[in-house]
């Protein structure tokens, strides 16, 4: 059965189609009904193309078209991602390509195949020198980057067609970009740090002849999938060689509208054009919470603007997941937000869930109640096949909760973003952590200065290139250091080459202060907060195609907080962080919605991968002011992105809804998240 706002949709006569459904409004539901109405009306000559942006949602809602209920259209139906349907015309249009997805692959292929490239720019070939596999894997993630935000190596002839697309971008909100591809520039030496707003000039032109090289090798990126079958669309329309027949879509259906980004957007028009298609785009701009990776909400805001085209907008505006004081709460929030499409959402339950804001002295109480109120869940005789989420706003608050659990041996399957336990950054810590515990002690200088080595190799962004590591330990080995704290203070005396120039020794000198910082901690609290603010080089599995733009919270901040109540005792905690570690071996991907291990009643996931989910319960963790919103949150665009995000995660509960908050975090006072009084909840403070 339809409600009457699904029917006003699926039966709509309008050509193209903007559909608003908010959280929990049935949009999958509707979305096939509209396609098998369609079937009827045109006597079964009608073929569609549902374009969903997951393999987990294109897996679902091709499930619920094999079922009886939409038999008719299921041959008529092509469900797929944007990247597989590129790849599809890739594969049919290049002799023999090669996808490269390892960080090997694509490494090799920068040094090897586009050499004769770069090799033509005295700084790019220069940061090659010094940090060959660093600078590949840097560079072809800032080909993609640029290929994501629209830029075009063929049409866009020289640098003014660029500055044209960057003042787009402007435009939109995306303009920001480009100093995050000119700070990487920077970091790996390609560009110097004083000419970085020249950043983008240098790089274009060889981005340019990069990208084509590649091609014409037939070596191609994931984002290549979109990119060069783009291309490929763009090339068949020019020479007029449109699909007919079985080969033409009359229907393009896109979901998650609100989270795509200028090359999805240029690939779905071109994917129109050469079909002549109907298009139906649908999303909530309210749920659009992926902007840092360079999707924004305007496009679904202005669709008549982005498309050229007239389109008539429908609103599901029934909520069928949550009870209805979730739906007044949640709405009450968002409404706070001035760039959206205002909505009246209608909770169809009549029933209320159990809201809670509880409260506790500082952060390692709140820890302690939260895995308190696991205990009990997982516990009760009648869970049956209900669940309980962990909803945080950064990964790295949920590394003490898979500590604790792990302790008490209750299984949990965590989001594959939060990888943390088998990362380098995890491995990286328990080196540093095992260091620290004989920095005092007197070893053979060899051992020590492979240490002290180490440690330096994580103290900025990068580790060390070889010439600097052979020059440092030449300088120590002079020095013959019995212990790591006598081989920082001989550091402090290195002249050579460290990171650059090191002009009168100043960078030695920063490098043995954050050495001896870390070094000198005297409880395991102290060392873990030490290594989040003196070692950025940790940072680096936390790149920003895995989170979003405000990750630069140190990774172990929370761990610190956690691991006070260890005092000095080192060898427990590595103890209790490697079990926690035994925990996730096995875990498995989002994408692999069928492995056993999501049926356990446990998830610990961040907000941004909460969303498209619903369980039981959920506990979202830490809502304080400088978690939710992100204390990196400063424009009123940003903010009104963080609401977005913890509106997300409210939506997500069916019949309790928790929220945890500290007086304290750390030594500091915390306030409630402002988004609890726009919510209208504080009055539920326990």
């Amino acid at each position: 059965m339809l409600d009457e706002f699904q029917q006003d949709f699926c039966q709509s006569e309008s050509d193209n189609i903007r559909l608003l459904a908010p959280a929990g409004s049935g949009k999958t539901h509707s979305l096939l009904h509209r396609c098998q109405q369609r079937y009827t009306e045109t006597d079964g000559k009608s073929r569609f193309l549902i374009v969903t942006f997951t393999r987990a949602a294109k897996d679902e809602l091709q499930a619920r078209l094999n079922s009886q209920d939409f038999a008719p259209i299921a041959s008529s139906t092509d469900v797929t991602t944007l990247n597989s349907w590129g790849w599809r015309r890739v594969r049919d249009r290049h002799h023999s390509p090669r996808l490269i997805t390892k960080t090997t692959d694509r490494s090799f292929a920068v040094q090897n195949s586009l050499q004769p490239i770069w090799s033509k720019s005295k700084k790019i070939e220069a940061a090659f020198k010094k940090q060959r596999f660093v600078a590949g894997k840097v560079i072809l993630n800032l080909m993609d980057q640029v290929k994501n935000l629209g830029f075009d190596h063929i049409k866009m002839k020289d640098l003014t067609d660029a500055e044209t697309h960057i003042r787009a971008l402007e435009d939109v909100g995306l303009g920001r970009f480009l100093p995050q591809i000119a700070q990487e520039l920077v970091e790996i030496g390609a560009i110097d740090r004083d000419k970085a707003k020249d950043a983008f000039a240098v790089f274009f032109p060889f981005w340019k002849k990069a990208t084509k090289a590649l091609i014409d090798q037939s070596i191609f990126t994931l984002e290549d999938q979109k990119y060069v079958a783009l291309r490929d669309i763009e090339e068949q329309i020019a020479d007029e060689r449109l699909p007919s027949g079985g080969s033409k879509y009359s229907d393009i259906l896109i979901d998650e509208f609100q989270d795509i980004g200028p090359l999805d957007l240029q690939l779905i028009r071109a994917i129109a054009r050469l079909h002549r298609a109907r298009i139906v785009i649908v999303g909530d701009d309210d749920q659009a919470i992926f902007e840092w990776r360079g999707a924004t909400p305007n496009y679904i805001l202005l669709p008549d603007k982005w498309f050229g085209q007239k389109f008539s907008t429908y609103v599901l505006e029934k909520n069928y997941r949550c009870p209805r004081n979730i739906v007044t709460a949640s709405d009450r929030l968002i409404r706070n937000n001035r760039h959206r499409h205002v909505k009246n959402v209608i909770p169809v339950s009549t029933e209320d869930a159990e809201i809670l804001l509880i409260e506790n002295e500082d952060f390692t109480d709140s820890i302690d109640h939260v895995v308190s109120e696991v205990e009990h869940f997982v516990h009760r005789k009648d869970i049956g096949r209900e669940r309980i989420a962990l909803v945080s706003r950064k990964r790295a608050q949920l590394i003490p909760y898979q500590i604790m659990l792990a302790q008490k041996d209750i299984p949990f399957c965590a989001a594959e973003d939060l990888q943390v336990f088998l990362s380098e950054a995890f491995d990286s810590l328990v080196d540093l952590l095992t260091i620290r515990m004989t920095a005092d002690d007197r070893r053979f200088s060899r051992k020590v200065i492979d240490d002290v080595l180490r440690l330096c190799s994580q103290v900025k962004r990068y580790p060390l290139s070889k010439s600097d590591q052979a020059s440092v330990r030449s300088h120590l080995t002079g020095a013959k250091p019995r212990s790591v704290i006598e081989a920082i203070e001989a550091l402090e005396h290195y002249r050579g080459p460290l990171k650059g120039e090191n002009k009168d020794g100043q960078m030695s000198l920063s490098f043995a202060d954050a050495l001896r910082e870390y070094c000198e901690s005297e409880t395991v609290s102290e060392a873990v907060e030490a290594i989040s603010d003196c070692f950025s080089g940790l940072q680096k599995d936390y790149g920003k195609a895995e989170e979003d733009i405000f990750y630069s919270d140190p990774p172990f901040h929370y761990l610190a907080r956690y691991a006070d109540r260890y005092n000095d005792d080192f060898e427990q905690f590595l103890d209790d962080i490697e079990a926690a570690a035994d925990t996730l071996s096995n875990a498995p991907s989002e994408e692999d919605a069928k492995n056993p291990v999501w049926e356990r009643p446990v998830h610990l996931m961040t907000a941004l991968r909460a969303k498209g989910k619903e369980f039981h319960t959920v506990v979202i963790l830490d809502t304080n002011e400088g978690i939710w919103p992100s204390k990196q949150a400063e424009t009123a665009e940003q903010i009104e992105g963080e609401r977005r995000i913890f509106y997300v995660a409210m939506t997500r509960a069916k019949r309790r809804l928790l929220f945890t908050l500290s007086k304290k975090i750390g030594s500091s006072i915390a306030s409630p998240s402002p988004f609890l009084a726009e919510s209208g909840l504080l009055r539920t403070l326990v």
